[in-house]
Order: structure tokens, then C-alpha cells, then sequence
């Protein structure tokens, strides 16, 4: 719904944010104005730029807001997991129904950041580094507690997840079928348990 007078700054801004980020997965980055989201804001354009100077500062606003969310989450429920193995469920489990609830969010990523100027790539790519390094600890953190052997890099082994997770997610967000979301997930879980399993086989001789 549009802004009121009695809106707060925040309200406000949250608003814009919402409303960015569906133009931007509907239409991709360069195809979507600063008119449009004033208009579908129900604000002036004057208020936008006021909070917002430019398309560019916006979108990556935008990613930070959503980046934000599932960091909070996926960081907050891990915790409650003692071992590696039902640390990476947990966090796989989020990080698919976070894409389920808000698909526009990765078209945005999938389809926007390869024709993207150089610095916000680069920005868009520090997210990305972030979720790597998490999960790169995790491993680190098993395989010191004897949960997994030292198999190959935390960081080439969690890169191969996250690339697992993206390609399925984006299979069924352009596919425009139903998303089987425990089926997928029955998949990544069982590739998950592989790596635990490594842990108690023999090294080949």
C-alpha cells in the first residue's frame, strides 16, 4: 500500500525497498526506473532521491535489506545445532525456503549481476564471500573435531554446496512449475551426509 503522512522514515524506506525489489526481479536492473518505484511506492520522486540518491545506491540497498534477513536467520538457527552435519541441514533448509518465500530476490542475483558495473559486482560478490567463509568455518571446525577427514579445501567444498543449492533453486524459479522444495532438499541433505560420511571410511591405498 502506498505511504501516508503518518509514515515513518523507516516505514518509508522499507516500503521503497519492497517495491525495488520485485521491479527489479520483474524487469531486471536496467529496465526498471526511479519513476517506476516512486509511482508504485506512492511517493514523490523528490522523497525517493531524498532517501536514495540514485538507481544504484537503491539496488544494492535492496540486496543488503534481503542479505541481512537470511543472515540473521541461517546464523541464529545453526547455532542450535551441535554437530557439522546438522549445522549444513539447518542451514541448506533455510536458505531454500528463504528462495521459496522470495524468489524475486535470486532473479535478481542470477540474472542482474553479470551485467552489472564493476563495483557493485564487487559488492554483490562480497555477499556471496560471506556465506562462503561461514560454511568454510563450519567445515574447518569438523574436521579439527574429527566430524569429517580433511578431504579437499572447506572453501572448493563449499563452493560446490552453494553452486548445488543455486543451480536447483534457479531450475524451478524459471521453470514456472511447483516447487518440490522437500524433494530438493532430500538431495542436498543426502550430499551433506556424504561429506559427514567421509569421516568414517578408509583412505584408499
Amino acid at each position: 500500500m502506498p505511504w501516508t503522512r503518518r509514515g515513518t522514515p523507516d516505514s518509508r524506506q522499507e516500503r521503497v525497498l519492497e517495491v525495488a525489489q520485485a521491479l527489479f526481479a520483474e524487469r531486471g536492473y536496467h529496465n526498471t526506473t526511479m519513476d517506476e518505484i516512486a509511482v508504485r511506492s506512492g511517493i514523490g520522486k523528490g522523497t525517493l532521491y531524498r532517501t536514495f540518491p540514485n538507481k544504484e545506491g537503491l539496488f544494492l540497498a535492496a540486496l543488503e535489506r534481503a542479505k541481512d534477513r537470511l543472515e540473521r536467520a541461517i546464523l541464529s538457527e545453526v547455532e542450535r545445532e551441535s554437530t557439522l552435519l546438522g549445522k549444513l541441514r539447518r542451514a541448506a533448509r533455510l536458505y531454500f525456503r528463504f528462495f521459496e518465500q522470495e524468489g524475486e530476490l535470486f532473479k535478481i542475483l542470477a540474472s542482474n549481476v553479470p551485467t552489472l558495473q564493476e563495483r557493485f559486482r564487487k559488492r554483490v560478490q562480497d555477499k556471496y564471500s560471506f556465506y562462503v567463509d561461514q560454511i568454510a568455518t563450519m567445515l574447518r571446525e569438523g574436521i579439527q573435531k574429527g566430524e569429517i577427514r580433511p578431504v579437499g579445501r572447506p572453501e572448493s567444498i563449499t563452493v560446490a554446496l552453494i553452486g548445488a543449492c543455486n543451480s536447483v533453486i534457479y531450475h524451478w524459479l524459471l521453470s514456472g512449475k511447483p516447487y518440490p522444495l522437500e524433494e530438493d532438499l532430500k538431495l542436498v541433505e543426502r550430499a551433506i551426509a556424504g561429506i559427514a560420511a567421509s569421516a568414517f571410511s578408509s583412505d584408499p591405498d
